[in-house]
């Protein structure tokens, strides 16, 4: 390592720039998120390519930029036509009329309640159904068994595939590789005697992928989240009726993706029908809170929704809450209980004690849609309870967003346990640290630029939160209160206790970068210089959903270093504590970096070897494959731990 001391690179401003609803996510040349945004998004980063991915409505693009010394600032300005493309492979409305009355027409009423899965693709579409790894979960990650008749009597193209899972009544998720490569969750409801109908849409698009220090253009196909539509049905309706709910359904959902309102009076007098598809009224009644919550329309007046006739505020109250259903009917998704929980906040003594009693407390999977999870966010902050940190709710605060109007995870962010935060400090007090410290790091940036890297040496997540407490820190004494702390945990999608964990992270990362403003060279280098290092981190990543396999030489033993692993049970079953180890011909303090799986915040852990060993202890929800880099030997080790025969199943099987 070098002794010279390291010099701050400049910064270039950026730009970004869209419509409302347009979700913008800023990757760098690794393919690494580093910000992300709605409408607008600004930035200041170093020379060097970035990729600006833009999504709405079922539509994506990509664009390229490149910052450097020619241009002081670069603004782009997105305009939604530039996501029209012939590579969409969505069915027409034909062929989907079609696909409904086939399914409509191949499903019997049933008194037990079903998942049925149906995936469609373009004709041009050349894609292996069995690619997408179209699948069902509980809430513990365990497969449901697809029922041996997958769909009886249903005759479906070659370009049509189905999947039915005859199920208990319960919430449940369904996995699925997306259009983007990544292996996406989405939660699913299962009703008493209804089943549920999850409409699929194949897609293609260009991404455009680092390999080394270059770029490749690789078309991609896989199922596009925000083209999803879910409903469910008895089976005994006419298939014009099945057809008109996929329709109703979809507009709705296109209310929710563009903040628009289509609740006319023909809508109304179908949502209000009790025997209308439980599913649809949850839909129409977000649409309406989405409206109220938007300003556009006052709960205590007389106005209009939409084109409906003037209703009092307080019919409107009871209409939605008609619509919502009871949120503890076995089934109905979590958004239930968080668009009770919106409702209250709208309309403050609508409901009195005895039924907040009746509604269940908390939340423990994730809900459906982006709406109604912005809104368990708030209702978390003022009741930190009423979102339960579960892995899939963890997974889902890792890695949701750009998939609306649908709330869609990354499946594999489930793998890293959360690192328990200080849960006894007050949080506007530890958001107040965590401001002091980034402007120290932001004066020391200008002031001693060989000294020290600044806020960009830092994860981005720790970057981000870092500047969202920047902006309701000192200076800004007045703020910091209840409804900023509440804005801070929506605008980074983290319920109260995921938020407070982040602060903590992103405040013992700021205590290590401040403390090296007092060493004037590299040995108080943060952890960025030193991944830089490791070569396997400039190879391609050949699995997006376990990203270092096959980049540290896949080889678990090299000149004469070993990595090894070892399980213990924790006190959960769903869990497990693994020890890894190197052993191996290094010298006492060389360094050992443990490059694991992204979900692990940070992903690199250093330890350094003595008496021949070190060793590292995690606790995982699953299998991953795990890098180590020892730079002073130049080793490379690598270990897949879902293949040892005798890892725990959760292990091998995850």
């Amino acid at each position: 390592m070098s002794h010279d001391a390291v010099i701050s690179p400049p910064l270039f401003k950026l730009s970004l720039v869209a419509r409302p609803g347009i979700a913008i996510r800023l990757l760098n040349s690794s393919l690494h998120e580093i910000d992300r945004s709605t409408e607008s998004l600004h930035t200041e980063q170093p020379e060097g390519l970035y990729l600006v991915e833009w999504s709405s409505a079922g539509r994506r693009s990509q664009t390229m930029v490149r910052l450097d010394a020619r241009n002081d600032g670069t603004e782009i300005a997105f305009d939604p036509s530039d996501m029209e493309s012939d590579a969409t492979l969505e069915p027409n409305a034909n062929e989907k009329a079609q696909l409904v009355n086939a399914i409509s027409t191949a499903i019997e009423p049933s008194p037990y309640s079903s998942v049925v899965v149906i995936v469609s693709a373009g004709e041009n579409a050349s894609v292996d159904m069995r690619d997408l790894d179209v699948r069902l979960f509980d809430r513990n990650d365990v497969a449901m068994r697809m029922t041996s008749e997958a769909a009886p009597f249903l005759e479906l193209s070659p370009r049509e595939r189905a999947y039915r899972y005859q199920i208990k009544p319960g919430r449940y998720y369904i996995g699925f590789k997306s259009l983007l490569g990544e292996k996406l969750g989405q939660s699913v409801p299962a009703f008493v005697g209804r089943q549920t109908l999850v409409f699929l849409t194949v897609a293609a698009t260009r991404l455009i992928v680092a390999d080394g220090e270059k770029f490749n253009e690789e078309t991609s196909i896989g199922v596009d989240p925000v083209k999803t539509t879910v409903i469910t049905i008895r089976g005994d309706e006419d298939n014009y009726r099945v057809r008109e709910r996929v329709r109703l359904a979809g507009m709705l959902l296109y209310d929710l993706a563009n903040r628009t309102n289509s609740l006319s009076n023909d809508v109304v007098s179908v949502l209000d029908d009790s025997l209308t598809d439980p599913l649809l009224r949850l839909y129409g009644s977000l649409v309406a809170l989405s409206s109220f919550e938007r300003g556009d329309i006052s709960l205590s007046g007389n106005d209009a929704l939409g084109e409906v006739a003037a209703t009092s505020g307080q019919s409107w109250i009871q209409r939605i809450d008609r619509w919502i259903g009871n949120p503890g009917q076995p089934g109905l998704p979590t958004d239930a209980l968080a668009a009770c929980w919106e409702l209250a906040r709208l309309a403050p003594g609508a409901f009195g004690e005895e039924a907040r009693m009746a509604w269940p407390s908390r939340i423990e999977t994730p809900p459906m849609l982006e709406c109604t999870w912005r809104w368990a966010i708030e209702e978390s902050v003022g009741r930190p309870e009423a979102v339960r940190g579960t892995a899939i709710v963890a997974a889902t605060a890792r890695s949701s967003g750009g998939t609306s109007p649908w709330l869609c995870w990354r499946q594999s962010a489930t793998k890293a346990r959360s690192i328990p935060g200080n849960m006894k400090s007050d949080l506007s007090l530890l958001v107040s640290e965590v401001a002091q410290k980034t402007s120290v790091l932001i004066e020391a940036d200008q002031t001693k630029p060989r000294v020290v890297r600044g806020l960009e040496s830092l994860a981005p997540d720790v970057q981000t939160t870092a500047l969202r407490s920047l902006q309701l820190g000192p200076p800004h004494a007045d703020r910091g209160g209840a409804a900023d702390i509440t804005q801070m945990a929506i605008a980074l999608g983290l319920p109260y206790t995921q938020l407070r964990k982040r602060l903590a992270r992103t405040n013992k990362a700021l205590d290590v970068a401040v403390a090296s403003l007092n060493i004037g060279n590299d040995r108080a280098a943060p952890p960025s210089l030193i991944l830089l290092d490791a070569p396997g981190l400039s190879r391609r990543v050949q699995d997006r959903e376990d990203p270092q396999k096959g980049r540290f030489g896949g080889e678990r033993w090299q000149a004469g270093f070993e990595l090894s692993a070892e399980f213990d049970q924790t006190n959960s079953r769903s869990w497990s504590r693994i020890v890894l180890r190197v052993v191996g011909p290094g010298d006492d303090g060389d360094e050992v970096q443990f490059h694991l799986h992204d979900s692990f915040k940070p992903p690199l852990v250093v330890r350094r070897i003595k008496n021949r060993s070190t060793t590292l202890t995690v606790t995982a929800w699953g299998g991953f494959t795990v890098g180590v880099w020892i730079p002073a030997k130049a080793v490379e080790l690598e270990l897949d731990l879902a293949s040892l025969e005798f890892a725990p199943e959760i292990v091998r099987l995850r």
